[in-house]
């Protein structure tokens, strides 16, 4: 993959940087007094066609998904090597196949579920889930839906869609990026997988799972050995959080550390990964070259997403401004 072919791509991605939400705008919103007030700062922001409807609907996730579906195509057209795009949109895909799977073993309609993102139609991953053959998915596709198949047949278990799901986007994020075949790519998704990792593992502590959950829920395609995390999921909350402190994630870990119990925080970690993630990617605003800006602007359009479902379901459900702020991710912009 030539880095010089993202020149074009990267030059546009910069137009779209400019029209993200600033701190200022985030800001307006958190001092909004109500949800219609908070809804309002958008008429001076890219989601300003939407707000009329979102007034009258109260329904901000269909905005908001509309919005990163659009995104999404977009990114799609103009990016040299789809696969690209497809690292952060494959994690709609597993969600659309876990919904699709549980149609198929429960012959109930979860279709409301659906999210429309992707670079294929979701007939094409319907008929993968019915026939387990496709000619155009990625076979790491149907490898994920046989293995959901497999177990459901023996166990008939509905949970373990989710669970094994779960594991198998990790291989699959993976093996796209190595399959893309450059190293910043590689390297970047090696350490998304770490931090979620940490994530899930604690968790699974602070839910008491048991080892037999860890080894079937935790990824081995990060660089942390997937054996050390699961001896960690017999410690407690504040003994993990010790151990992880000396480790290669000890200052992130750090941020989700309760001053007051030295407990590892799941809430509190979940923040600080993504914010670590963040962080790593703001280095693609010196990029000119290669494939870094296309990523980093996709994260960035999803942290925004984010945040503005956080406020706007914050203001709808009347938290304070406080409670709302320091929920939110850290924005690409800052």
């Amino acid at each position: 993959m030539k880095t010089t072919a993202f020149v074009g791509a990267n030059a546009r991605v910069r137009v779209y940087e400019s029209r993200l939400l600033q701190n200022d705008q985030y800001e307006r919103m958190l001092q909004a007094p109500t949800f219609r007030e908070a809804v309002a700062v958008l008429n001076d922001t890219p989601y300003r066609d939407d707000v009329d409807q979102l007034l009258q609907t109260g329904d901000y996730d269909e905005l908001l998904t509309h919005e990163l579906q659009r995104v999404y195509e977009e990114m799609f057209e103009i990016s040299p090597e789809p696969a690209l795009v497809g690292l952060f949109s494959l994690r709609y895909a597993y969600h659309n196949l876990k919904v699709m799977l549980k149609e198929k073993f429960t012959g109930e309609d979860f279709s409301s579920l659906i999210i429309p993102i992707g670079r294929f139609s979701l007939s094409t991953y319907r008929d993968a889930v019915w026939t387990g053959r496709s000619e155009e998915l990625d076979p790491e596709f149907l490898a994920s839906i046989a293995e959901v198949e497999r177990d459901y047949a023996e166990y008939q278990n509905i949970q373990a869609v989710d669970i094994i799901l779960d594991r198998r986007y990790f291989t699959h994020l993976r093996h796209l990026a190595e399959k893309i075949g450059d190293q910043k790519i590689i390297d970047f998704i090696k350490h998304y997988i770490d931090l979620n990792n940490l994530s899930t593992l604690s968790r699974a502590i602070s839910q008491k799972r048991t080892r037999n959950f860890l080894i079937t829920i935790l990824s081995s395609s990060g660089s942390i050995p997937k054996e050390e995390l699961v001896r960690l999921g017999n410690e407690d909350l504040a003994t993990a959080g010790k151990v992880l402190l000396e480790g290669k994630y000890g200052h992130i870990v750090e941020e989700a550390i309760l001053p007051e119990t030295q407990e590892l925080s799941p809430v509190r970690i979940d923040l600080a990964t993504d914010n670590a993630i963040m962080n790593r990617l703001k280095d693609a605003k010196l990029e000119t070259f290669g494939p870094l800006p296309i990523l980093a602007y996709l994260y960035a359009k999803e942290t925004e997403v984010k945040n503005i479902r956080m406020i706007l379901a914050g203001k709808e459900n009347q938290l304070g401004t406080d409670r709302i702020r320091e929920r939110m991710r850290e924005n690409y912009g800052s």
